[in-house]
């Protein structure tokens, strides 16, 4: 899929390998960032984007991101006519530069998910544990009921 392509932003800065730039004409500019681990190529899960135009996360069906849904940035300018394509172009420079910004968001979401599913684990983990320790109660219970029951 050459549409969806990896951005070349020229900041040197390993994590911008990660990102990917695009436009949604639902959701406007969004990112789609490969260090969300389920945002990793060949998995089937869905893609969790951030949308620019008020930093919140999203998720989208995998198979949903292709054109037209979503537009590599660079082929969405290049596509665009004058003067559109260059208020796009500086719309996109101006989000870039907030990248920081948006990272933050990235990752306290993802923290905070990854929270919410070891509190859950825990809680599951907790509960087996005394189920176990019930059943086991239950069974000595049972077996000292027999012990003391007379013989027949």
């Amino acid at each position: 899929m050459i549409e969806n392509a990896r951005v070349d932003t020229g900041v040197e800065d390993k994590a911008i390998d990660t990102q990917w730039w695009g436009y949604s004409k639902e959701h406007g500019w969004v990112i789609l960032d490969r260090g969300i681990p389920s945002n990793a190529p060949g998995l089937k899960t869905d893609l969790l984007f951030l949308r620019c135009r008020d930093a919140m996360m999203f998720e989208a069906k995998r198979e949903s991101w292709k054109p037209p849904l979503y537009r590599f940035a660079p082929n969405y300018i290049r596509d665009l006519a004058s003067p559109a394509s260059d208020e796009a172009a500086a719309e996109l420079e101006a989000l870039k530069a907030r990248w920081p910004e948006f990272e933050l968001e990235i990752q306290r979401v993802c923290r905070e998910a990854k929270e919410r599913a070891e509190s859950v684990r825990v809680e599951e983990e907790k509960a087996r544990k005394e189920a176990a320790a019930e059943k086991k109660r239950q069974l000595a219970a049972e077996k000292k009921r027999q012990a003391a029951a007379p013989e027949s």
